[in-house]
């Protein structure tokens, strides 16, 4: 991606806030420019990334977003995970927060707010559907860019750094992008939480 915003942040003495609006500008602009086919081509090279991990194989629950629009595809990994028999729960947006439910089926799926996928009303309401963010192996994380150091810009709207604030010291997060979504330094505050892992069709990018 052409610029680092960072470095353009700091030398117009534009706020963190300023700096992340503009690089989301710019970053969702150059993920929407890629053909549908080249999305669909990069993110199987991902989805092989992830699934030949140490930490893949080794979460017994993990958790996973279901991509749309032009974010990293997310079906297919989710129903490779449901096919093996582990466990794995999608996110539900609950008011300001993000409840964590177990998915049998992706037939159990249903249009939701903000066009995203979420489990219908009901399934959310059985019996053990819950999900604790304590008992989450592995997070599968979107967002709009990242670095590969970790740093990571989503909507703006803090509904993962706020769940994955609860998450276990020892939870693999891992975030997936195209390599066009990289840049040199995300501009960062306190309160948002580094991936582990920054996963593209060209590498897997690990914190530190």
């Amino acid at each position: 991606m052409p610029d680092d915003i960072s470095d353009v942040a700091a030398a117009t003495g534009a706020s963190v806030a300023a700096a992340k609006a503009t690089l989301r500008r710019r970053a969702l602009a150059v993920r929407d420019a890629l053909a549908e086919t080249e999305r669909v081509a990069r993110s199987e090279a991902i989805h092989a990334r992830l699934e030949a991990l140490d930490a893949w194989h080794r979460a017994g629950t993990l958790c996973t977003y279901v991509g749309i629009r032009s974010e990293v595809a997310t079906l297919p990994l989710l129903a490779d995970a449901l096919a093996t028999g582990r466990r794995v729960a999608v996110p539900a947006c609950e008011g300001e927060v993000l409840r964590l439910v177990h998915l049998d089926s992706l037939d159990e799926l249903t249009p939701a707010r903000f066009g995203l996928l979420e489990p219908a009303p009901e399934v959310c309401l059985l019996e053990g559907r819950t999900c604790a963010v304590e008992a989450v192996d592995l997070f599968v994380v979107p967002g709009v860019a990242f670095d590969r150091a970790g740093g990571r810009l989503g909507f703006g709207r803090g509904y993962y750094d706020r769940l994955l604030a609860g998450a276990r010291p020892d939870a693999v997060r891992v975030g997936l992008a195209f390599e066009a979504q990289l840049v040199e330094r995300v501009p960062t505050d306190p309160y948002d939480v580094p991936m582990d892992l920054v996963i593209t069709e060209a590498a897997v990018h690990r914190r530190g």
